[in-house]
C-alpha cells in the first residue's frame, strides 16, 4: 500500500498530470493520494470539465472531497484496487477524515487550518487536541494518520490553551497522547531528529527555501516503523526492508507547491 500526502498549495486540475502521467519527473504511482487545498472534482464549472474527466478516469467514483469553496477542500482519491469506507466521527471537524482501508486498517486523513469561530474550532495544533479528545477511540495501533497538519515543536509557545488534564494543546503534547496510543511520527523515528529540529523540511512560506518548516506528517505503529526505510536524496539505500517513507525532492516540487509531498508505503 502507497499513500502520497500532499498540500497542492490550490490549483491541482493543473498539476494533477504532474503526479499521475509516467513521463513527468514528479509521477508517483501511489494507491491513495491525499490532497489538501485541491478542487471539487464533481463542481460543474466548465473550467473543472477535463478536470472532473481525469479524475474520473483515474478513480472512478473511489474519492471524496470536503470544503466550504469548490476550488480549495481536502480530496482522497483511491485507485479501484482501495475499497474505502468512510468512519463517522464527533464533532464539526470537517478537515479529519476517516475510512477503514480494504477492512484491514483505518486511516485518518487530515488539513488542519485556523480557527473555525462558527464551528467553534480552535487553531492549529489545538484544533488536533480537540479532535483527539472527541474522537480517542479512533486512536489506536490500528491507524495511520497522514496529512498537512501544520503543527510543529517551533511553535509550541504560542499554544498555551490547555486540555482537560492541564496540558498545553501544542505539538510537543500532541506527540506524546499519539505516543501513548502507539502512534509515532515515521519521519521521526527513522531520522532519530528531535520535534522542531528536523532536517527534511516539508513546508517553504511563499516559497522562500529560507523560511522552511515541518509541517506534514505520517503516523504508524512501532511493527510498521521498524520494517521501514527513510529514503533521502543522494543516499543510495541497501537495507532489505518492505516499507519505505520519503520527503519528496524540494527542487521538483517547489514550482508546484509551497508542500512537499509525503510518500508512505508499506506491506
Amino acid at each position: 500500500m502507497k499513500i502520497m500526502s500532499w498540500n497542492c498549495n490550490g490549483s491541482f486540475r493543473e498539476k494533477i498530470n504532474s503526479i499521475t502521467q509516467k513521463n513527468q519527473k514528479t509521477y508517483v504511482d501511489a494507491d491513495i493520494y491525499v490532497i489538501c487545498e485541491c478542487e471539487n472534482p464533481d463542481e460543474s464549472h466548465p473550467d473543472y470539465k477535463e478536470y472532473k474527466e481525469l479524475i474520473q478516469d483515474l478513480f472512478g467514483d473511489n474519492h471524496y472531497w470536503v470544503g466550504n469553496l469548490p476550488y480549495k477542500g481536502l480530496g482522497i482519491f483511491a485507485k479501484d484496487n482501495v475499497d474505502l469506507i468512510e468512519l463517522e466521527t464527533n464533532g464539526n471537524f470537517e478537515f479529519f477524515k476517516a475510512f477503514r482501508v480494504n477492512d484491514s486498517f483505518n486511516l485518518l486523513t487530515i488539513w488542519v487550518q485556523d480557527k473555525d469561530k462558527e464551528k467553534g474550532l480552535n487553531p492549529y495544533v489545538e484544533m488536533i487536541h480537540d479532535f483527539f479528545d472527541a474522537n480517542t477511540e479512533l486512536f489506536d495501533e490500528n491507524l495511520i494518520i497522514c496529512g498537512d497538519l501544520n503543527s510543529s515543536a517551533v511553535f509550541d509557545h504560542k499554544h498555551n490553551a490547555k486540555d482537560d488534564n492541564g496540558n498545553a494543546k501544542n505539538h510537543t503534547n500532541l506527540d506524546k497522547k499519539l505516543n501513548d496510543k502507539g502512534l509515532f511520527s515515521v519521519y521521526h523515528e527513522l531520522s532519530n531528529e528531535e520535534n522542531g529540529k528536523e532536517k527534511q523540511k516539508t513546508f517553504f512560506l511563499y516559497r522562500h527555501l529560507n523560511y522552511q518548516f515541518h509541517l506534514d506528517y505520517v503516523y504508524a505503529n512501532k511493527e510498521i516503523i521498524e520494517k521501514t526505510i527513510l529514503k533521502e536524496k543522494g543516499k543510495n539505500v541497501y537495507e532489505d526492508l518492505p516499507n519505505k517513507f520519503e520527503i519528496l525532492d524540494k527542487w521538483n516540487w517547489i514550482s508546484l507547491s509551497d508542500h512537499l509531498p509525503v510518500v508512505f508505503e508499506w506491506d
